[in-house]
């Protein structure tokens, strides 16, 4: 994926539209808005892409979604105005970063990495599944948020994040950080899944593959601009080894339930197109047809009492003051076809070089159509 977020998709001739009413906005503060906004941000046009009077238009669109939003009868999500107000579709773009292997994967896996055979689905069959789930309250390596920068890192993102939770889960013992750049710069994309690799897109399970093969260093010892890709730096101490993956049953709801609650944290890729302006509540923005674009680490489930409604709890990397601290919850069905649609623009954000032109996608934001997580993972004290 390349990790994008549309959050309001802009259209060059809607953003034309826009600016030829720019006048309109003045009327009811949204300049004054803006400016306020550009003070918090840090906005100077010494160094920007856009002009002052788009980024006027973009902002000016948005900050009329989040009225509506909020002003909906019923809502289940808030949204706000954030630091991604302003931004064209192209700076949305650096923030997403992931394609789903797929098939690719499939035919060419072996032994210890890889999808989940039936025997293996069938023993984990038998293992309860807690009705709530949150991994949050258990582990240390939970607080370890990270802003992934203008780079499409967010599969790299989150595969660190769940071979430390796993790291800690295994030896119970506090975690140690670990350097997410490594993988960005040195995890191996012959096929382009996910994009050209680094900063232009990979996916989760490629960085398993890498640390199945290399191990991966500390964030401390491994350090770099997260915001670009890097040389890889060889002869770097590993802190942490793992034995591969397991991929899970596309589009398959209990499975992921099973993995989440009794492995651990699951990378999960999800359509994040209309997740900028997210604020809180449980979100429902995304339509059937999801183009799934987003790694993102899906850390537990449960039911929001007040809203009568189930959800997903997911770790996003767009740092802590976005959504819920840095996470999202997304409205979760009870069955696997209950939310299905088709994924028609692959190659904007899932598959490999040669891949199939339009892709089934089932759950909120087609949140099971791909996940996948580290085994027997360990770590050097």
């Amino acid at each position: 994926m390349l990790c994008v977020v549309k959050a309001i998709a802009m259209s060059p001739l809607l953003l034309i539209t826009l600016l030829a009413s720019a006048d309109a906005t003045t009327s009811d503060g949204v300049i004054s808005a803006y400016e306020a906004f550009r003070a918090k941000h840090g906005r100077t046009e010494s160094v920007d892409s856009a002009s002052y009077d788009q980024r006027l238009a973009l902002f000016a669109h948005r900050h009329a979604h989040v009225k509506s939003q909020n002003s909906l009868p019923g809502a289940l999500w808030r949204a706000e105005i954030n630091k991604f107000a302003d931004h064209t579709d192209e700076e949305f773009k650096g923030l997403l970063g992931y394609r789903r292997l797929g098939e690719w994967w499939s035919s060419s896996s072996t032994g210890s990495s890889g999808v989940a055979s039936s025997s293996f689905l069938q023993m984990k069959s038998a293992r309860v599944i807690a009705s709530t789930v949150d991994w949050r309250s258990n582990l240390t390596s939970s607080k370890f948020l990270r802003e992934q920068g203008a780079c499409g890192s967010c599969w790299a993102v989150a595969a660190v994040g769940a071979l430390e939770m796993h790291a800690e889960i295994a030896s119970k013992q506090p975690a140690r950080k670990l350097s997410f750049k490594q993988l960005v710069d040195c995890t191996p994309n012959p096929q382009h899944c996910g994009g050209a690799g680094g900063c232009q897109g990979a996916t989760a399970e490629l960085a398993f593959k890498y640390v199945q093969e290399n191990g991966l260093a500390d964030a401390d010892t491994y350090t770099g601009d997260i915001n670009s890709d890097g040389k890889c730096q060889t002869g770097k101490t590993s802190v942490l080894q793992s034995q591969g993956f397991v991929k899970l049953p596309e589009n398959k709801l209990q499975p992921l339930l099973d993995a989440v609650a009794n492995e651990g944290p699951v990378v999960v890729s999800v359509d994040g197109g209309a997740w900028g302006s997210y604020a809180g509540g449980v979100f429902d923005g995304c339509q059937r047809d999801s183009t799934v674009n987003h790694a993102v680490l899906l850390v537990g489930y449960g039911r929001d009492a007040e809203l009568g409604k189930d959800y997903w709890l997911i770790r996003n990397s767009w740092g802590a003051e976005w959504g819920e601290h840095g996470y999202i919850r997304l409205l979760r069905h009870s069955g696997d076809n209950d939310y299905c649609g088709t994924d028609r623009d692959p190659k904007q954000g899932v598959g490999c070089d040669g891949g199939p032109s339009a892709l089934p996608v089932c759950g909120m934001c087609g949140l099971l159509s791909d996940s996948s997580y580290p085994k027997s993972v360990s770590t050097t004290m």
